[in-house]
Formats: structure tokens, sequence, C-alpha cells
């Protein structure tokens, strides 16, 4: 079981606890001097995150094997469309899958509409309509050496935790968060408000 993963910044550190100036000042000079390090041991997950990759992106709930989902796909863009929080959008990397549809959880992740739109707006068979319980589009991976909580630089740092809609199921928190790979959706929820820069969650595609 993975419980490795890596993180990058994205909204600025909103204080959940009550300290004075004079312990935040301290609290943000530890948080600096500890990213400031960080740097150099996040991507030693990169060295094992190819084992994990069912596919090279994260695709949209319901997706079909990878395969099957470049020959389907005719880039119409209606599950882009059809997403009511902006969560998909179309690859632009240059290769044989330019312009299909992704999920970049750092960018937007994942919601889980109930049911999911996307699956259901596609009209060429590479999103089947899929039930909110069973979508599985990645696994979400805690790298501990840079997570605030599990380093000790804040051991009150739980939003990954506080956010994922799964927690206590997918994700527990105990001296610092761990995913429980089994039930993971992939929603990339908790890799969005991690607040560590890198960010120290990464969602692997399934």
């Amino acid at each position: 079981m993975i419980t490795a993963t890596t993180l990058s910044a994205k909204t600025v550190y909103e204080s959940k606890m009550k300290n004075s100036e004079a312990n935040m000042d301290r609290k943000t000079f530890l948080k600096e001097s500890f990213q400031s390090i960080i740097g150099a041991v996040a991507g030693t997950i990169e060295g094992v995150s190819e084992e994990f990759r069912g596919r090279e992106h994260i695709r949209p709930p319901g997706a079909v094997t990878e395969s099957d989902f470049r020959t389907k796909c005719t880039l119409c863009n209606e599950c882009i469309e059809a997403c009511p929080y902006n969560a998909i959008q179309k690859l632009m990397e240059k290769g044989p899958a330019q312009g299909t549809p992704v999920i970049i959880p750092e960018d937007v992740p994942c919601y889980l509409c109930d049911p999911p739109v996307c699956s259901q707006a596609c009209p060429d068979g590479a999103l089947l309509s899929v039930k909110t319980k069973d979508i599985r589009i990645g696994v979400a991976v805690i790298n501990k050496s840079t997570c605030f909580a599990h380093q000790g630089v804040d051991k009150n740092c739980d939003y990954c935790y506080d956010r994922c809609p799964l927690h206590d199921k997918a994700i527990f928190f105990s001296k610092g968060p761990s995913v429980v790979e089994g039930y993971c959706v992939g929603c990339g929820i908790c890799a969005y408000f991690c607040v560590s820069n890198p960010k120290s969650i990464k969602v692997f595609p399934d």
C-alpha cells in the first residue's frame, strides 16, 4: 500500500488556530524555512510513480480503458462543457492524447457530481455512465517527507483530511494524514487544498 505523495502550493495558508501574532510570525518563518529544503526531496516520489499509473493522465469519471478512450473520444468537448466546476480541460501537451479531456487536480479537482454529468454528456462511449459511489479515477499519494503535519512544521495542518469528501474512510488523520488506497477515488480535492509548496499530495491516474 502506497502512502507517499508529492505536493505543490496553491492557496495562502489560513490559520485554523487562534494564535497570537508572534506565534503566527514564528509559524510562517518555520514554514518558509521548511519549504526551502523540501524541493530536494519532493522529486523522490517521481521515481516510483510509474509503477502505479494505469493511465498517463487522469480521465473524467466513467472513462473506458485508455486505448479504447483514445479511439472513441472525438474531442467533441461535451464533457468539458457539461462539468459545472470546470474541472475537465483539454490536454495541451503534444502527443497522441493532445486535445483529449483530462482532470488536473492541482488546477481544479473533481467534485464528484451525483450523478456525474460528464459521463452522461459523452455521446461517443469514451465515458460510460457511472454512479458516484463507483467513481475511481486515481489514487492520492502522500509524501510524508514534505507534509507539514508529518514533519511537525504544523501538527494541526489537516486541510487535506478536512476537505476530503470521504474522510475517515479514504483518508485518516493521526499525527498526520494517511490515505487508504482501497477507498480513495482520486478526486484530487486533498491535493488541491494542500498548502505545502511543493504540494505533499499527488494524485496518480488509476
